[in-house]
This record gives C-alpha cells, sequence and structure tokens, in this order.
C-alpha cells in the first residue's frame, strides 16, 4: 500500500470524525461555535477532495465508503460517550 492511499484513509477518517462532530455541535451548541466548526469541516473537506482528485475511481469509492461506516460508527460511539459523560457532569453539579 502506498503512502499517499495511507495517508488518503487517514485524511478521509478525521474528515468523517469532523463532519459527525458538526452535526453534532450544530445542534447542541451555540451560533459561533458551530460556524466555527462548520467552516472547518469543510476547509477539511477540500483536502479530501484533492486525494479523490489523485486516485481512480474505484480506489476513491471503496475508501470512501469504508471510512464513512467505520468512521462514522466510531464518531457516534465517540459523540455518544462524551455527551452521557457530560450529562453526568451537569447532574453532579445540580
Amino acid at each position: 500500500m502506498s503512502s499517499t492511499l495511507i495517508i488518503y484513509i487517514i485524511v478521509a477518517f478525521i474528515n468523517v470524525f469532523l463532519h459527525i462532530f458538526r452535526s453534532i455541535l450544530v445542534i447542541k451548541s451555540d451560533e459561533l461555535s458551530a460556524s466555527f466548526f462548520n467552516a472547518v469541516c469543510y476547509t477539511f473537506s477540500a483536502v479530501v477532495i484533492k486525494f479523490i482528485a489523485e486516485f481512480d475511481l474505484w480506489t476513491a469509492i471503496t475508501v470512501q465508503a469504508i471510512t464513512n461506516f467505520v468512521g462514522c460508527y466510531v464518531a457516534m460511539k465517540a459523540a455518544k460517550w462524551y455527551l452521557k459523560r457530560k450529562e453526568n457532569e451537569t447532574e453532579k453539579i445540580n
């Protein structure tokens, strides 16, 4: 496996994580934080698009499908853990 492909896979996973957390922040955060994180996500997406353009169609489809499925699953688990922890801290304060 080439080093460029490995970097592409890592970047694609990071992109999925960023977009999952962006989705959660848009709903659960203030406008300024959500706007900032949204800008970060879509700017980072440009990096992913650059990688997609460097690979053949089937490689890009395979990497995007796998990283989106696995990345979304892991990011949702992490988000649930974080939100539950934050909820528990809020209950302890009250």
